[in-house]
């Protein structure tokens, strides 16, 4: 998906591939993290939001989680991201493996949970 220039229609297939067989989607892109853009999904990609939570799992609903951001350092907020404070998505954020903030981390309300990450260069990384 991000191979390339990510629209609307690209985020809509991403968001809708496979909703019989793949019963969570894990994303993290969204408007830049530079603490001025305030942006969303399309018309496209909410319609493939709708269609995921209402038929995805087999009738149950797919479940569409999103990072909180990387833009911290910048003074980005979540709450500017329509991704992460859509109703649809489960936002999760992250902490430094001695339970603080990492320098990267956007703090918002829509936040629903909290994983270890990375954080400082001298912490242990997490391997994908």
């Amino acid at each position: 998906m991000l191979d390339g220039d990510v629209t609307d229609v690209v985020e809509a297939k991403s968001l809708g591939i496979r909703p019989d067989y793949i019963d969570i989607y894990s994303a993290s892109w969204g408007p830049d993290d530079d603490g001025k853009t305030v942006d969303g999904p399309g018309p496209l990609a909410k319609q493939a939001f709708e269609l995921g939570i209402k038929k995805g799992r087999k009738g149950l609903g797919s479940i569409f989680v999103w990072a909180s951001g990387n833009g911290g350092r910048q003074g980005d907020h979540c709450s500017c991201d329509g991704y992460t404070n859509s109703i649809y998505t489960i936002s999760v954020s992250s902490s430094t493996e001695n339970g603080n903030k990492p320098w990267y981390l956007e703090v918002c309300s829509s936040t629903l949970a909290t994983t270890y990450s990375s954080g400082e260069f001298y912490d242990r990384k997490i391997v994908k």
